[in-house]
């Protein structure tokens, strides 16, 4: 029997920059990011993206929201190849204590390239938050499950991301966000540090 080829590990860096608009009247919330992402031990460029999102809160507990994503990415010996992404979300969230948020999220992506690629994803979130702590810092950690929900695939697990991280407020209406990732995929698992800010208005 043929044994498995071994796992490659990788070293990433994600770095994004967003807006996000509470638009009170109409009961939505607008979301523009831009975002880099590194491989290779942080050598090249995998990929940059730009993400444009609308989501409305229907409940206390329930947010409710999709999206569209754009990125360019770098694959290698197939060259550059742009891919387009459609999502929809719903997040489930609630303070058990003081000191503790819970939420879960649901997601449905479907992504699409020239050549017929296509790649159709349930993608399920729990994340954990202590929203209490001095300063305003929010220590958190999540992970994230992608299934393939292509007819045949028996809902495969196609990869796992795992990360830890805190939020933290920069003044003006900004917040930062340091984090570490995880990846687990079948053909390589990718260590990634993060640095995201957002300005919110």
């Amino acid at each position: 029997m043929r044994e498995a080829a071994a796992q490659q590990q990788d070293l990433a860096t994600w770095t994004s920059v967003e807006v996000v608009y509470d638009w009170k009247k109409a009961g939505l919330e607008l979301d523009g990011l831009l975002e880099w992402r590194t491989k290779d031990r942080i050598r090249r460029t995998d990929c940059a993206v730009l993400y444009l999102a609308v989501a409305r809160q229907v409940r206390p507990w329930l947010s409710l929201g999709t999206n569209y994503e754009l990125s360019y990415n770098n694959l290698d010996e197939q060259g550059w190849i742009f891919y387009h992404c459609y999502r929809l979300r719903a997040t489930f969230s609630t303070r058990l204590c003081r000191w503790l948020d819970v939420s879960l999220r649901e997601k449905y992506e479907h992504t699409l390239a020239r050549g017929g690629f296509r790649e159709m994803l349930l993608r399920q979130r729990l994340r954990l938050a202590c929203p209490s702590l001095r300063g305003g810092v929010e220590p958190y950690v999540s992970v994230e499950t992608f299934n393939s929900l292509f007819v045949g695939d028996g809902f495969r697990l196609a990869r796992t991301r795992y990360r830890g991280g805190a939020a933290f407020p920069l003044g003006e209406g900004w917040t930062g966000d340091v984090f570490y990732l995880y990846q687990d995929a079948p053909a390589k698992g990718t260590h990634v540090l993060g640095l995201a800010g957002t300005y919110r208005f």
